[in-house]
């Protein structure tokens, strides 16, 4: 193997994807708190502390599920683990490193215990907690287990301001009640590829009918939360996020209310790519309103 296929794997172990969207929620962060948001010499930091944190969770979920995502056409060659790529003690001496270099440069650049333990807490819910607890027995897993997804905004604010005040936790909350209806709508998608591999997922325990209700469920509540997200001091003159957090979110509720009614074989995926364009542009938007209309705690 190649160093730069090595790499890739390394990367591929990491979710860089999924890693990056932590990175990027992160940062909203701090542009919404007003501290370090244009000054690189801190943001480097905090960006790779924030990356290192995702890929060391990740890399032991991987090596959790190796046996499941060898039993699931979309990872089994796709994954390292399970292709043989990488090996369980290369996964395991990557993630220690990982969170070690997350918790050195917290501390070394911020000196914030409190964002080491965001940090920690990630890695142990996610991998321990989620992956090896919930995950194979419940199906309310994907609603418990999208804390650690949604702790990119927690870290990031612990590390500059060493607190957790009600507008991290509100960050944290948009996150989290995302990500069952983003992840349930991919999971009526490989609802086969699930039962394959044991995993109890909403759509082969409890069928397609209810899942597609408690996405739209979820729909609602998001929607609504996130246009109510002003309310909060810190994000009172969030006039573009706004104007977006309505739009995007009648469209969401739309390809909600389709998915319902056009069960019991719906067009998930659609829905699965506008979640994504969804959360990237509210948070773009609150990055934009913190600098055009000084919408900083």
């Amino acid at each position: 193997m190649s160093l730069g296929s090595f790499l890739m794997d390394l990367l591929r172990l990491a979710k860089f994807r999924i890693t990056l969207v932590a990175v990027f929620t992160g940062y909203a962060a701090v542009a919404v708190h007003g501290r370090y948001a244009t000054d690189l010499g801190h943001l480097w930091p905090l960006i790779i502390a924030l990356f290192t944190t995702g890929a060391s969770a990740n890399a032991l979920n991987q090596l959790f599920e190796r046996d499941k995502d060898a039993a699931m056409a979309r990872t089994r060659q796709r994954r390292p683990l399970p292709a043989g790529r990488i090996g369980v003690i290369t996964a395991v001496t990557f993630s220690v490193c990982m969170l070690g270099l997350a918790a050195f440069l917290e501390l070394h650049f911020y000196g914030s215990w409190l964002a080491v333990l965001c940090s920690v807490v990630t890695v142990v819910y996610y991998a321990f907690i989620y992956t090896l607890w919930l995950k194979p027995r419940y199906w309310i897993a994907t609603v418990i287990g999208g804390v650690p997804g949604a702790m990119g905004p927690m870290i990031a604010w612990a590390a500059v301001d060493n607190a957790l005040p009600p507008a991290a936790w509100a960050l944290f909350t948009l996150i989290f009640l995302w990500t069952p209806p983003h992840v349930w709508a991919l999971a009526i998608r490989l609802k086969d590829d699930y039962a394959r591999a044991g995993i109890p997922m909403l759509p082969v325990v409890r069928g397609i009918d209810a899942t597609t209700r408690q996405i739209l469920i979820y729909g609602v509540v998001l929607v609504a939360f996130t246009i109510a997200l002003p309310l909060l001091s810190a994000f009172s003159r969030s006039w573009i996020y706004l104007a977006l957090a309505c739009i995007l979110g009648a469209v969401f509720l739309v390809w909600c209310v389709l998915v319902h009614v056009r069960r019991p074989v719906p067009q998930t995926m659609p829905l699965f790519r506008f979640t994504i364009i969804h959360l990237a542009l509210l948070f773009l938007a609150l990055i934009v309103d913190s600098f055009v209309f000084g919408t900083r705690a």
